[in-house]
């Protein structure tokens, strides 16, 4: 016990140096306390108390008081544990369905390069490749994890904004428990508590100053949701006039497919279409939505071949209704073509592409793409 308590106040120590405390600016003053509120999280295992970072952080942790605040976390389940990593929770009901109800936008990366995944601290879940798209889902590290200390494709990493003062032990024991795996979550993976840990409640337990965070909270947030919303402007824009001039140029309307790729169809092949495993021909020129020329097979002059499970999800989509001789031009969104990160100094992060596809050849499975196929 006197060792846990030493490690302890000896982690805090280190948290309030880092925090801005008055060793960390050498003037002598007491740190802004009410900056940095308490929450108690209650769970079967026992409470975990939390100290947030409202002066670094000030947007995560409003958003992580309003979640408790609003009741959001009450009935959601710790779902996964790593027990040489983190225990992640805020997200999911007993059942493992996702909770959905009062789940609020995505707030901005309050990320920097000071503020590590150290034992002990909580931080935010986080979609690869957006950065400001955490909502409620957390983890609370049981050790040093630095792969989310990171930089990733899109320049960030996960935002650590507080740590456990006190509940070591309940945070022990929900790393302990036994796990187990469920085709709902996780697949094969043995994460998921085999009795689910329940958190009954998230509240504040200390005084802080409610009005200033609130206030610099809310317009960080309220910065990104605009930016988000122009972004999703500017591309619902665009997707009308590609739709509008596909459609002129097929005389016929578009087609969605139930994954949400988009297509005409120039030319109808013949044959037997492929399927994901199969090798198969193409001619292709894909663009962004601003009509920039990604990558073509036309202008190297020569035709791609390549397995269709090898390539973007998008192709496969598009692609496993064609016959050879066909010609189609298709809509993929981001998240079925290059992702949140896009391709550095290629594709921009959360582009949707348009391509132009003409399947020469379908070729069986068997065949090594790098081969002609000739007998």
């Amino acid at each position: 016990m006197t060792c846990v308590l030493a490690t302890a106040m000896l982690w805090t120590a280190g948290w309030f140096v880092m925090a801005g405390g008055p060793e960390a600016r050498g003037d002598g003053e007491a740190p802004e306390s009410r900056l940095f509120p308490r929450v108690k999280m209650e769970t079967p295992l026992g409470d975990i108390i939390l100290e947030l970072d409202g002066e670094r952080c000030p947007a995560t942790t409003m958003n992580f008081i309003w979640y408790g605040e609003s009741g959001f976390y009450n009935g959601t389940i710790f779902h996964r544990v790593i027990q040489d990593k983190y225990i992640q929770g805020g997200g999911f009901l007993p059942n493992l369905d996702r909770k959905t109800e009062g789940l609020r936008p995505g707030i901005p990366s309050e990320w920097d390069t000071d503020h590590r995944n150290t034992q002990w601290t909580i931080a935010m879940v986080r979609r690869p490749g957006r950065p400001d798209s955490a909502t409620s889902q957390f983890y609370i590290n049981v050790n040093d994890v630095a792969e989310m200390d990171k930089v990733q494709t899109d320049r960030a990493g996960y935002t650590v904004f507080g740590k456990v003062v006190d509940g070591f032990k309940t945070v022990a024991k929900i790393r302990d428990t036994k796990t187990t795996t469920s085709d709902k979550y996780g697949g094969t993976a043995s994460t998921i508590p085999a009795e689910p840990i329940v958190v009954k409640s998230v509240s504040v337990v200390s005084e802080f100053d409610r009005a200033r965070l609130e206030a610099i909270a809310s317009g960080k947030i309220n910065e990104v949701n605009e930016a988000r919303d122009t972004e999703d402007a500017q591309v619902s824009a665009a997707m009308k006039e590609w739709i509008k001039k596909l459609e002129e140029e097929a005389g016929t309307k578009i087609i969605t497919t139930e994954k949400g790729v988009m297509y005409v169809d120039l030319k109808v092949g013949e044959g037997v279409s492929p399927t994901s495993a199969n090798v198969v021909e193409i001619h292709y020129t894909g663009w962004t939505l601003d009509g920039t020329e990604i990558h073509s097979s036309r202008a190297r002059g020569e035709p791609f071949r390549m397995r269709l499970d090898e390539y973007l999800r998008g192709w496969i989509d598009g692609m496993e209704t064609m016959k050879p001789g066909g010609r189609r031009k298709m809509i993929i969104p981001d998240r079925l073509a290059f992702g949140g990160s896009g391709t550095p100094g290629i594709v921009p992060p959360r582009a949707t592409m348009v391509y132009d596809m003409e399947l020469l050849a379908v070729y069986p499975p068997e065949v090594d793409p790098g081969d002609s196929g000739d007998e």
